[in-house]
């Protein structure tokens, strides 16, 4: 029953999402948005981490299988690929390295926060 409640929790949160995406005047993908709940939630203390820990580790566990379709999906169009593939690494390459910068500030981040609450 815990694991009902918790994906129940990751369906309301992808619906919220989904809904706000849906109203704001820009384009905004909903998954980011509705992790960006998540957050919230998490850092109010809304819903504890040990609330999500048995359904978020089932998807941890079993997340290569969602990527097989589109795996399958690039496989069908090597010919589109094989002639724009200088754009694509540029744009893979640059946003690898966004992602990096990004991952190290949220990592900063996170640890600045739990230095104050342990300090605290």
């Amino acid at each position: 029953m815990e694991t009902l409640s918790e994906l129940i929790i990751i369906a309301l949160l992808s619906l919220s999402g989904s809904a706000i995406a849906a109203v704001l005047p820009f384009a905004f993908p909903p998954a980011v948005i509705s992790l960006f709940l998540l957050l919230i939630l998490l850092l109010s203390g809304a819903i504890k981490e040990e609330g999500l820990e048995a359904s978020s580790g089932f998807f941890i566990k079993y997340m290569a299988l969602f990527f097989v379709p589109s795996g399958v999906e690039i496989i069908e169009y090597t010919d589109l690929l094989a002639s724009s593939w200088i754009h694509i690494l540029a744009i893979s390459a640059i946003s690898l390295v966004i992602t990096f910068l990004a991952a190290a500030k949220a990592v900063e981040i996170t640890e600045r926060i739990m230095r104050r609450r342990e300090n605290a």
